[in-house]
């Protein structure tokens, strides 16, 4: 047998010791595993004893102690006899005298905090927004949302008319959203103004920073989920992104440096697949060469970076909120997420996207390419939008004039006279030329 690596199901033991039932039970949390006994850490067969005991031994205690199916069997290579445990992915998840494990690459971590929760929750078939919402009633919900998600529902013809024409108590039960006892967290978190003073984790912030990881402005998008991606969206192009307006025959059409539509399907993954029981909210840090999107919340157990690269189905976290936005006509397919993100960046020649699985949290990063980090802006700090978009417009220098400057920056004249005068008094622009015939430039 060749030699290699311990991975994400593979481990050797020298011999057999009943701590290895957390790697065991690891296993059948994640994709499953082999274990073998009798291999040192260089997975070189050294043997075992006693392999008659162990062949006893190993699968009771198995059964005993996790209460699940294993293979276990003895394999001779030269003269040697070494012990091979195989264990399935099992269909729920399995403790360790109360305590839960799971695989991540070559080792075995425990299980804790939000995920914890979030394990019991799967093993019960439930998710934390299927539980009850409290004191959350129906009169505290948005029509307006509601009629949002209708319209929306309508328009895709995904909704049926059934549910389109009924009254609002029988459309969220025929969601799921509510039962015969109330609403569940999931009606909260998608059609509640303001859902954040119920559901804290709820809404997404949208910040700027400098390359010194200085933040330079800040803005909470806190509305009913159904309407979130749409109002997220909103901020962070026309607010938070350097933008060119260029003419495409007739029309004029306007160009971000980032992918417009992986974006939005990262802003989407983080309302729909995030951890809402836990008190972290989703972030969209804006830097001048890259965008961070991270909610809080875990990949499917056993789950790695390169299972995300990979053709793979859609492992719902929050199933209900999951349907709602696909009957809205906001996700074309379960699953297909993270391939139209990598193809849109593909498109714009810009690089892939990187992952980040640290402290409970999903992070997906946009890069600029090279080319593209050579024209970026870097906004001095205290600055209101009308100024900052004129600082902008200066430092590109193709508009010199007032009128051209009020033209290229879609603000008035007088609007631009004020900007330029407190850019001026603030030292970040400065004026070059006579009156007549000379220009603004950055400093």
């Amino acid at each position: 047998m060749g030699q290699h690596k311990e991975s994400q199901t593979e481990e050797w033991k020298v011999s057999w010791d009943s701590k290895h039932l957390d790697t065991l039970s690891a296993f059948s949390n994640s994709e499953g595993g082999t274990m073998f006994i009798g291999k040192d850490d260089k997975g070189k067969v050294i043997g075992v004893t006693d392999p008659k005991d162990l062949l006893k031994v190993i699968p009771d205690t198995i059964r005993n102690k996790l209460k699940i199916r294993s293979s276990v069997e003895a394999i001779v290579e030269n003269d040697k006899t070494y012990i091979k445990i195989e264990i399935g992915k099992g269909n729920r998840y399995v403790d360790l005298d109360g305590v839960f494990y799971k695989r991540v690459g070559s080792t075995t971590q425990r299980v804790m905090g939000d995920e914890l929760r979030s394990w019991i929750l799967a093993d019960a078939k439930m998710s934390w927004v299927d539980l009850p919402s409290g004191n959350v009633s129906m009169k505290d919900l948005s029509q307006d949302a509601v009629k949002f998600f209708v319209k929306k529902g309508t328009a895709s013809k995904r909704m049926s008319s059934k549910a389109a024409e009924s009254d609002n108590e029988s459309l969220l039960k025929n969601y799921e959203l509510m039962d015969d006892k109330g609403l569940r967290n999931s009606a909260t978190i998608l059609f509640r103004d303001e859902p954040s003073k119920n559901i804290t984790s709820a809404g997404v912030h949208i910040g700027e920073f400098n390359e010194n990881d200085l933040l330079l402005r800040h803005d909470l998008i806190d509305c009913p989920a159904v309407m979130l991606p749409d109002r997220a969206m909103d901020v962070l192009l026309n607010k938070y992104m350097k933008s060119v307006d260029e003419i495409v025959g007739l029309m004029r059409v306007t160009k971000y440096p980032y992918p417009e539509k992986g974006l939005r399907e990262a802003v989407m993954n983080s309302i729909i697949h995030r951890d809402y029981s836990s008190f972290e909210s989703t972030y969209v840090r804006v830097y001048p060469d890259r965008i961070e999107i991270s909610n809080p919340g875990s990949l499917p157990a056993g789950w790695t970076e390169k299972n995300l690269f990979k053709k793979h189905g859609s492992v719902l976290t929050n199933t209900s909120i999951a349907k709602v936005f696909f009957d809205m006509g906001y996700i074309e397919k379960f699953g297909s997420g993270i391939e139209t993100i990598r193809n849109d960046c593909k498109a714009m020649n810009n690089p892939e996207p990187e992952y980040n699985l640290e402290n409970g949290r999903v992070e997906i990063v946009f890069k600029l390419p090279e080319k593209k980090k050579e024209d970026i802006i870097n906004i001095p700090v205290g600055l209101t939008p009308s100024e900052i978009k004129v600082y902008c417009v200066i430092s590109e220098g193709s508009s010199t004039t007032r009128a051209e400057i009020s033209a290229a920056s879609g603000f008035s004249e007088d609007t631009v006279k004020k900007a330029i005068s407190v850019l001026t008094k603030k030292g970040h622009i400065t004026r070059v030329g006579s009156d007549k015939t000379g220009k603004w430039v950055k400093k």
